[in-house]
């Protein structure tokens, strides 16, 4: 028999045994134990034609090696352990005469080889040949060509997903004015980015709020959307309690809105029960009287018929938030002219935000004037929480309350619309949530409290399942504080980092069905992976995680409990999907039909 013993890292050494087995030769042996240890013994298959003997001792062993060696019978066992009679003798094969087993190649590939579209490149080595006049026009030729016009910007989430589909699960833009962009949407490498993003987190800001702010009103800080690092943290740590805690009183008055809305629909609704195609500005109107309810503690009657009135606060502040949402959008997207010059787009955008910030500093300096001497107490609105016990400047607490309003508000009433559109699509849905609700609180004429809603486990599902379908910020941003590795490239210190958090909560191998709206995925932990923590994300992650999340869950949560309890929904027009706006919002009109249940 013949048998392969390591002895060095280079030299292997072949050592010959003849022996009897049933009167014949053994032969045709092919695979030979590596005796790196007694215990732990593994065969390797080794050609005779790149076997070359370069020493032996006897010419009959050799002779032997040879006819065993080329032959193929494998029938025969590799040792008898009967064999009595050996002939033992060494030979050494340099190791290069081995084929050597595969080895991947661990090192990063370099931050410049990872894909992405060429006319980006381009676009950064010709920036400075194009005419400041001339960009806007510019921007549009370069996107339609890399793109072949198949993108809609600010539309949708279209352009995001055309470079996945087209150069992989990692991109690269180069920017000629805002540098390097790498776009991801795997949670393995959006764990990365967070791992390694420290207590103080660089995030996108808003360019056209912090020019409004510190340039336009000459405030001192650009608001609490557009702060980072130690601002921020020091302002989140002033306004975090204030803001994840509603006092029993508020949540009262947060169902008497809700009463009201519901009112509302039932004047509203036609004779088919259902409701006018501006159903969204009535969403809206709720959400801004529930902002002003908890932040001032006062009802303005965003609701009421009062409030209807063009020339009412309630419909002023409206329509400012609506025009100043809008061309934010088109403001902060594209080139910023506006940084120049003022543009009619950014006119428009101070405009309204002039009369949004007027109407909060007339409320702030009103709660000023009546609390002043008095101690803050656990049913104190948070404007009052703010003022005494944080020590925030009004400035400070108007850019603030503005930021909630434009933003927060907003993307709150647009999630809610995309709630009530998947429950009114999904009959089943709605049946087993209005099941919940009455098995917990029997009588309709109970109120709701916000212990009930901690018990509906099934009323959390319905809410988590539509923010991961239509989450209200498509994605996350950071710049990289360190240089790490993602999918095998080298991304350096101080790229700007996008992470697709919808597109990834939306693929099959972290949901399963991901584009059907199934809340039992909640209560059946479907979605338990090695990095679910990282897969559902609408609220951001870590230190600059959504400072509203709570309050947003609660009037969410209270609204559709209440609207399922009254009403059954039913949607019967083409499917809504969605605009991308800053956020994401309905692409057609809310035209449900609200059904008495009694």
């Amino acid at each position: 028999m013949m048998m392969c013993r390591i002895l060095s890292s280079s030299v292997f050494y072949l050592r010959l045994h003849q022996s009897s087995m049933y009167g014949k030769m053994c032969r045709g042996i092919t695979k030979f134990p590596i005796l790196l240890n007694v215990e732990n013994q593994r065969c390797i298959d080794i050609n005779s034609n790149e076997v070359i003997p370069t020493r032996m001792a006897q010419s009959h062993a050799a002779s032997v090696i040879r006819e065993t060696l080329n032959r193929d019978d494998t029938s025969l066992p590799l040792m008898d352990s009967t064999n009595t009679e050996m002939i033992s003798e060494t030979f050494e094969i340099p190791s290069k005469f081995l084929r050597p087993s595969s080895i991947e190649d661990r090192t990063p590939l370099s931050f410049d080889q990872i894909p992405g579209p060429m006319i980006m490149k381009l676009w950064e080595k010709y920036w400075k040949y194009v005419p400041l006049f001339g960009t806007q026009l510019f921007s549009s030729l370069l996107i339609n060509r890399f793109s072949q016009g198949r993108l809609t910007w600010n539309r949708n989430f279209t352009p995001i997903t055309y470079f996945f589909n087209t150069y992989g699960c990692i991109v690269r833009l180069n920017g000629p004015l805002s540098g390097d962009i790498v776009m991801i949407h795997r949670p393995e490498h959006i764990e990365e980015v967070f791992k390694q993003e420290g207590d103080v987190p660089v995030r996108s800001g808003i360019d056209i709020l912090e020019h409004y702010r510190l340039h336009y009103r000459k405030y001192r800080l650009a608001g609490a959307f557009s702060m980072q690092s130690s601002e921020w943290l020091e302002l989140k740590e002033k306004v975090n309690k204030p803001f994840n805690k509603i006092d029993s009183k508020f949540f009262q008055k947060l169902e008497t809105v809700t009463e009201d809305f519901i009112n509302r629909i039932r004047q509203i609704r036609n004779r088919q029960d259902e409701v006018p195609h501006n159903f969204n500005e009535d969403i809206t109107r709720w959400g801004s009287e529930c902002f002003f309810t908890l932040v001032f503690d006062k009802k303005l009657g965003f609701i009421d018929s009062s409030g209807q009135n063009p020339t009412s606060e309630p419909a002023i502040f409206i329509d400012a938030i609506t025009t100043a949402h809008k061309y934010l959008s088109r403001c902060e997207t594209g080139f910023q002219i506006w940084r120049f010059f003022d543009t009619p787009f950014s006119k428009r955008l101070f405009s309204a935000c002039d009369v949004i910030d007027g109407l909060l500093n007339k409320y702030i300096r009103q709660t000023q004037n009546t609390f002043r001497g008095r101690s803050p107490e656990d049913t104190s609105p948070i404007l009052e929480k703010l003022l005494s016990s944080q020590r925030l400047h009004p400035d400070d607490i108007s850019t603030l309350l503005m930021d909630i309003a434009i933003l927060g508000v907003q993307a709150m009433t647009n999630c809610q619309a995309f709630l009530l559109y998947f429950l009114a699509k999904s009959p089943r849905v709605q049946k087993k949530l209005y099941e919940e609700l009455v098995s917990l609180i029997p009588n309709p004429e109970s109120p709701i409290t916000e212990n009930h809603l901690k018990d509906m486990p099934y009323l959390k599902a319905c809410l988590k399942e539509s923010l991961r379908l239509r989450p209200a910020f498509q994605y996350i941003t950071r710049l990289l504080p360190n240089t790490i590795c993602l999918h095998g490239y080298t991304v350096p210190k101080g790229t700007f980092v996008i992470m697709a958090s919808q597109i990834m909560s939306q693929r099959e191998e972290n949901f399963e069905d991901p584009d059907k709206f199934r809340p039992e995925r909640w209560l059946n932990n479907e979605t338990d992976n090695d990095f679910q923590e990282y897969n559902y994300l609408p609220f951001g992650h870590g230190a600059r995680s959504c400072l509203g999340r709570h309050m947003a869950e609660i009037q969410m949560s209270l609204l559709t409990a209440k609207l399922i309890r009254e009403f059954k929904i039913e949607y019967n027009y083409a499917d809504i999907g969605s605009y991308f706006y800053m956020m994401n919002i309905p692409d057609k009109p809310l035209r449900f039909r609200f059904i008495d249940r009694n």
